[in-house]
């Protein structure tokens, strides 16, 4: 996976540095408890996601405001000072846990948990349908009359204590689960940071912005917050949020239009491909776009017009039915290639690593690298432990629930590389594992019991619906090696801030969730929980054989990903990065595509008559603009929790 730019500068790796002081660490976990909080009810109550992006809009702009105050506090004696290792811990631990309580997880698990026995009720199309496949401690309830069902969907009575207490034991249940996929994803990431930031040297492009922000002679954090450019940048990037926000507040404001697609370019025929294509601008995107090596830059908006077109031949061919799910395939086939040159390009590692806590394991020792070696037994002791869970608390079956597991961690793996190499903004796969192993392998395989019990196990991280924790945790560890952290120092809390975040997100969500009632929440937490009863319904009732359509799809996308691989490690001047065609799906892409154009053709315009200098004179500018945005974006997103209006700023 080479290219002229996707090597890192090796001077920013640091010797060793200072531990972290203990009042930092408890301000570190104070902030991850309060962050979890709010972000729990602005998402569940206001569709505002605040973890949203590898780069968190809502922990940027709490990033800068400690940034701007330990760079006062240098100069006054007044203050308790905060030193540029301590900025990018408590940066890392919030970004390690950004997601979990807004889409991966706490948006999702509660409601869809109660909402399988709310839509198994007489009243209900799927009367009784999975209710009996669902052990009763997993459950706040199984009777859709119990106040913890009935009141989260139908408002509680006036003066009625809210029945919390009835999620105890299921929370106690489910949690060992919830927290070990959590550790399965810190110890994958664990495994592969030394493979791919010593020996492949990956950019990893988001890390650059928290990175450069607390970076000065000395310790001098204000030298980008005495920068012009950077200024420039950060007004530039807060023009069109800030219009949008005016808009809302007052509508004699013109609104930017920032999330607007072409319509109906072509009334019929192949070109009918091209409609409704996305024209979203996002400065923060542009932003990064900009830093990153001219082959990911390219490629990640190269393939959305080769997907497109791809399509638009398929018609012309007579293929009218099912571009999507060939083009989901084709990525399936891609993650899966892709995948296995991550693990070929790592074997020396991983068979070194192997050997090492072997024989550490034989010998009852401890090395030098022993912290290696427990990322090595925490990936496999964690794996077995989810499989005995899944025996015997679950009562699933293991097989399916580790064919499950082991899917997304193939998944996670080419995220995190995804995030690495080519710092896309918002990044998740167009397809969920739970799902593909339900579509190849059938209902009657694999079984009613199963398929439900796999679904409920999907709501944390394997049924990833915008931004994958590996992602994070890649960015995370490669931030604890900037400052000098040893990996498992970094693990050890990132761990500790992750199950503290399980535990506020366990008294947060069903607080909110009874305090409003499922039909004064946001409408995505609405529709939710009906929409993970229709899926499971479907798969339950309908048969869905994959077809030869599908398979020729998964081939074409392996031998084409396999292809774009072989160029690249052949000719080293190749400009097309595989990871743009294993990413080219989804709606993530979809919307960020023409921000990563703007950002790529700027920097080729920089390049060719300004010169490698006018480029890294111009990286304040873009830093600017890439914390300009989140940190614009989250002052109007908080302003509208206190004023209120119809429509949000962005939607996610």
């Amino acid at each position: 996976m080479k290219g002229t730019e996707q090597r890192a500068d090796a001077s920013a790796i640091v010797v060793p540095s200072q531990q972290v002081r203990w009042q930092v660490i408890a301000l570190s976990l104070l902030l991850v408890a309060t962050f979890t909080a709010f972000s729990c009810w602005a998402a569940l109550s206001r569709n505002e996601i605040l973890g949203a992006g590898y780069l968190p809009r809502g922990i940027v702009f709490l990033f800068l405001i400690l940034v701007v105050f330990a760079s006062l506090a240098q100069k006054s004696s007044l203050l308790p000072t905060l030193t540029r290792t301590e900025l990018l811990f408590i940066f890392a631990l919030l970004n390690s846990i950004a997601a979990i309580s807004g889409e991966e997880f706490a948006m999702h698990f509660y409601l869809n948990l109660i909402g399988l026995v709310y839509y198994s009720s007489p009243q209900s199309q799927w009367f009784n349908l999975f209710t009996p496949h669902i052990p009763h401690w997993l459950v706040p309830s199984l009777q859709f009359r119990d106040p913890a069902i009935l009141w989260a969907y139908e408002g509680m009575p006036e003066g009625a204590k809210m029945p919390i207490g009835e999620w105890f034991i299921p929370l106690l249940a489910w949690t060992p689960y919830f927290f070990g996929v959590c550790a399965l994803l810190v110890f994958l990431c664990w495994l592969m940071a030394k493979q791919w930031e010593e020996h492949e040297r990956l950019v990893y492009p988001l890390t650059q912005v928290p990175a450069e922000l607390t970076s000065g002679d000395g310790g001098d954090f204000s030298r980008f917050l005495r920068s012009l450019l950077f200024w420039l940048g950060f007004f530039t990037a807060s023009i069109p949020y800030s219009l949008r926000g005016l808009h809302l507040f007052f509508p004699q404001f013109p609104d930017p239009q920032l999330q607007r697609d072409a319509g109906q370019l072509f009334p019929s025929g192949p070109l009918t491909a091209f409609n409704g294509l996305q024209l979203h601008f996002y400065p923060e995107m542009i932003g990064i776009a900009y830093l990153l090596s001219y082959e990911s830059g390219l490629s990640l908006w190269f393939f959305q017009f080769m997907r497109r077109t791809e399509i638009a031949v398929r018609i012309a061919l007579g293929y009218d039915m099912m571009h999507g799910e060939f083009v989901t395939y084709q990525t399936i086939g891609a993650y899966c290639v892709m995948a296995g040159c991550l693990l070929w390009v790592a074997r020396s590692h991983i068979s070194k690593l192997a050997r090492k806590a072997l024989s550490l394991f034989a010998k009852q020792r401890t090395q030098g690298d022993s912290e290696e070696t427990l990322a090595f037994w925490g990936l496999i002791g964690t794996f077995i432990g989810l499989l005995l869970w899944v025996k015997w608390v679950a009562g699933a079956s293991t097989l399916w629930a580790g064919l499950m597991l082991l899917g997304m961690l193939i998944v996670a793996m080419v995220v995190a590389r995804i995030v690495a190499e080519t710092g896309i903004y918002i990044y998740s796969p167009p397809f969920r594992v739970n799902q593909v192993l339900f579509d190849i392998f059938g209902k009657d395989r694999i079984g009613a019991k199963n398929i439900v019990l796999l679904t409920a196990m999907s709501w944390m991280q394997i049924r990833s619906t915008a931004t994958m924790a590996s992602g994070y945790l890649t960015n995370t560890f490669r931030l604890g090696t900037l400052v000098g952290f040893r990996r498992g120092y970094m693990a050890l809390w990132v761990l500790v801030a992750l199950f503290l975040t399980l535990l506020v997100c366990h008294v947060s969500a069903p607080t909110v969730i009874y305090a409003y009632s499922v039909p004064k929440l946001s409408g995505w937490a609405q529709g939710a929980p009906l929409k993970a009863t229709n899926l499971i319904a479907q798969y339950l009732t309908t048969s869905r054989p994959l077809t030869t359509h599908h398979w020729w799809g998964l081939v074409f996308g392996a031998l084409t990903c396999w292809l774009l691989i072989k160029l690249r490690m052949t000719f080293s001047g190749f400009p097309i990065h595989p990871l743009g065609f294993v990413a080219w799906a989804g709606w993530p892409i979809d919307r960020y595509w023409l921000s990563v154009l703007l950002g790529w053709a700027v920097k080729v315009v920089v390049l060719r008559y300004g010169g490698f200098s006018l480029f890294q004179r111009m990286k304040p500018f873009a830093y600017g603009m890439i914390v300009g945005g989140p940190t614009t974006l989250t002052f109007w997103v908080l302003l509208r929790f206190f004023f209120p209006t119809q429509e949000v700023i962005i939607y996610d």
